[in-house]
């Protein structure tokens, strides 16, 4: 039995044949490039799909991207924050 969905993998093609300016087929290389060097280096399949799912939210939610955009630049507590210690 496979884990590949044949519905699944004939939606992502159909998206793929679609789209005629390629921008499609160029996200779809990135993402399978991108998700391969993370398995290389220790990613889970389970991190991916969060990291994955995340991304997708956030692609569809302005107020949650720039939720995560703020989180992203806050610098670090300091050692002596009373908070985290």
């Amino acid at each position: 039995m496979s884990i590949f969905k044949e519905e699944q993998i004939q939606s992502i093609v159909k998206k793929a044949k679609e789209d005629t300016t390629g921008e499609t087929a160029r996200v779809l290389r990135e993402v399978l490039e991108i998700t391969k060097q993370a398995g290389k280096v220790g990613f889970t399949l389970k991190e991916l799909s969060v990291i994955g799912t995340t991304g997708w939210y956030i692609s569809q939610d302005p107020t949650l991207e720039q939720f995560f955009k703020n989180l992203l630049t806050m610098p670090p507590p300091g050692p002596d924050d009373e908070f985290i210690n």
